[in-house]
Formats: structure tokens, sequence, C-alpha cells
């Protein structure tokens, strides 16, 4: 009878004693078959939170950096009292000669200076504002389009160079009866309609062109009724707004404080999660790798002990092989065998128990990536979003099933390798003497 035979006839004989090994085997191949997946699954998931993290700042900071870096630059308005038709108190606002306010960019940190021209209208009895934007500078397109009518709904928004244009709030629109192709008087000039602004949060009812056409209306070129400068950074906002209260005392200078601190606030948060998610990360590898390292000595450990056993209990049987005339590498390869049997075995359970429960043994030997939440902008500020913890998903791969298997079989040998060198260098007259 050769040595395999002999070694499949242990195995099955002692089913009992080789249920309970595999059993125990195949709980510990289990994990060793989930742990590199779920290490693989959980670097997935962290780096999905890294870059989703990364994605909401971007897109935060598209749409809040540009306010919370502006500074409204205008002289304090004037009160006249009784001096409106109604005898009411009429708030006058200065009007800012330009060329006064021409080297306020060279301030360091400010990118940008853009005047605008607010007036009211009154046309047949409905009163609106007129805004004038600067259409000939080509950074407001580009860099500050926020400026721009938000909300087009209708026909198109201002395009660079735009004169003789007006897009007008759905409001104006309404009362009047105009669309986009229209033409629409203002004060003693006809403008034609582009486009129409619907519903936005400020809700102004305003009618939007070119500064110079608002220049022409009210016989005002060079004047401003405001200056908006536009900072380089969130952090320079404060720095800046006070070099402009020195430089220009007789100017009121103001920017949103709040949104600016809640701006650097976003960033300290954003950085905090970031370290947060990376060092999970690392946690994660490391704990993998050490967990993985702690159950293969465990299993090679187990292999060991229950074939050091065998050969004990199996002394006698081992001494009449050798008289019998089995050699010494007969018996070798029949408790090599045996033992790599065994772990074979447990590896194919463990490849269908980790195949049902790898997500399971995933979370449960693994800290669970850190996920984070979506970025959203309040009126009370910027709000990234908590951290969460998640549980993953792992799925088991063909050549996750293919190293499962490997790994049993290496250690099967490696356990089974000193206890069947002991078993072959057993003498015949010294086993048959064992009881």
């Amino acid at each position: 009878m050769g040595a395999a035979n002999r070694a499949v006839r242990a195995v099955f004989r002692r089913w009992v004693r080789s249920v309970l090994v595999v059993s125990v085997l195949c709980f510990i191949f289990a994990m060793i078959v989930a742990i590199p997946p779920s290490m693989s699954a959980s670097r997935e998931a962290t780096q999905e939170t890294i870059d989703n993290l990364i994605s909401n700042a971007q897109a935060v900071n598209a749409s809040v950096s540009t306010v919370a870096t502006q500074i409204n630059c205008r002289l304090p308005t004037i009160s006249v009292p009784y001096s409106g038709p109604n005898n009411e108190t009429t708030i006058i606002q200065p009007l800012m000669n330009l060329t006064q306010y021409q080297n306020m960019t060279t301030i360091p940190h400010i990118n940008d200076a853009m005047p605008l021209f607010e007036i009211e209208m009154n046309k047949t009895g409905f009163a609106f504002d007129v805004y004038g934007l600067p259409l000939s500078n080509a950074s407001l397109f580009s860099n500050y389009s926020l400026l721009l009518p938000t909300n087009v709904s209708v026909g198109r928004n201002l395009a660079f160079g735009d004169i003789d244009v007006v897009v007008l709030q759905e409001r104006i629109a309404t009362h009047f009866g105009v669309g986009v192709g229209d033409n629409f008087e203002v004060g003693n000039q006809t403008f034609r309609i582009v486009g129409i602004e619907g519903y936005t949060a400020l809700n102004r009812t305003v009618a939007y062109m070119s500064l110079n056409n608002v220049w022409q209306l009210t016989n005002n070129t060079g004047n401003a009724t405001s200056v908006r400068v536009f900072v380089d950074d969130v952090h320079n906002v404060e720095r800046v707004a006070n070099e402009l209260s020195v430089m220009f005392p007789e100017l009121s200078v103001s920017f949103s404080a709040s949104l600016a601190y809640s701006f650097i606030q976003m960033q300290t948060q954003t950085d905090a999660q970031l370290s947060l998610a990376l060092s999970t990360m690392s946690d994660i590898e490391r704990m993998g790798m050490v967990e993985l390292e702690i159950v293969v000595v465990v299993a090679c450990a187990m292999v060991l002990f229950i074939m050091l056993y065998t050969v004990r209990e199996r002394t006698r049987e081992i001494g009449t092989l050798k008289a019998l005339g089995a050699s010494s590498l007969s018996v070798l390869g029949q408790f090599m065998l045996e033992g790599v049997l065994l772990c074979f075995i447990a590896g194919v359970f463990s490849v269908i128990v980790g195949g049902l429960g790898v997500s399971w043994f995933a979370n449960l030997v693994l800290p669970s990536p850190t996920l984070a939440g979506n970025s959203t902008v309040s009126s009370g500020g910027v709000f990234l979003g908590e951290a969460s913890v998640g549980a993953i998903s792992v799925a088991l791969t063909f050549e996750v099933v293919l190293f499962g298997l490997g790994v049993a079989i290496l250690l099967g040998a490696l356990g089974s390798l000193y206890p069947a060198w002991r078993a072959a260098r057993t003498r015949p007259a010294e086993a048959m003497r064992y009881d």
C-alpha cells in the first residue's frame, strides 16, 4: 500500500478527529482568505472617501470662494430728511469717481477691482433697479461670473462686449408684458431684451445691462455706486479690508466675515477628514498585515502540534510499517501528505465559508473605513459633512480562491514537515516497545 493511500485512509479512518481539525482550520483559513480582499476593499472605500472629500471641497470652493473673497467699497450713504414725495427721508448713495480709486489694485493680494453702478428707475409707476456691469472686462466672465444674473431661465445671459441689451428679472418682464427679442425702454434709451432671469435667492427686481449704458442713462461716465474688490485668498480678506480702510478712509469697506471664517473652518475640516481617512487606511493595512501574520503562524502551529500528536499516537503503527519494510522516505511522505490533505480539505471549506461570510469576516477583523458626508452651503456658512463609519462589502475573486488554497497546502506541508521527519527517523525496535 502506497504512502498516499495510507494517508487518505488515516484521515478518513479517524473521521471524528479529522472533522474537528478541519473545522478549526477552516475558520483560520477563512480569515486568511478574507483578509487580503478585505484590505483591498477597505483601501478602495477609503480612497473613494478621499476622492469625495477633495471633489466636495473643490465644488464648494468654486461656489463660495468667489463670494467669500469679495470686498464691497462704497461711499457712506447720505440721509436727507423730508426730501421725498411724501416728506419721507431720502437715502442718497454718493458716487465714486473712479479716477480717485485707480490705485486700489496696487494693494497686495488684490486680483481685481470692478466698478458697479446701481440706480433705481421708475417707469409708469413701477420701480425697479438698474444694475450696470463692466461687460468689457473679460475677467468678469472668466473669474467673477457670480456678479452676472444667476438664473437666466429664458434666452441668454449677458455676454462680453454687450451693448444696448438688457436681461430683465421676470417680475419686470411680467409687469410690462415683454419677452426675449422685444424692445424695452429705460429712461430715454431703448434696449433689446436678450434674457429673462427667473427666481433667485435675493429675489431682486433688477434690469442688468452694460456699465457704459448706465453711464449714458445717468450722464455719470467714470463714476460708480460701488467698487467690488476681489482678493486672491480668503485668508487675506480681512487684512486687505483693513488696508483699504487706511488708504481710503472716506470709504465704507465691508465683507462677509461669517462666510470667510466659515470657509476657513471648512478648509480646516477638510484637512482633518483627509488626515483621518489616510490614518484609517494606514491602520487597516497595518492591522490587516499583523492579523494575517498571526493567523498564518497560528495555522502552521496548529498543523505542527496536530501532526506531532498524530505521530506520537501512532508510534507503534510507524514501527510496524518500518518493520514491514517501509522506507523512511515513504513514512515521511505519508505524514506529509496526511497534513497537506487535512489542510486542503480545510482550505476547500474555508473558501466556501469565506465566500458566504467574507464581508462579515472583513468587518470583524479590520477597522471600518471612514466614509464622508456631502458638502452643503447654508445660510450659516459652509458645512462639509460629518465623517461616518460604514461597513464594507467584499467579494471573493478566483485569484483569492487560488491564494487561499495555495496557502492552505503550503501551511499543511510546512506544519507537517517536522512531525513527518520525526516519524521517518523512528526505529522499529523502539517503536514496538512504545506503549
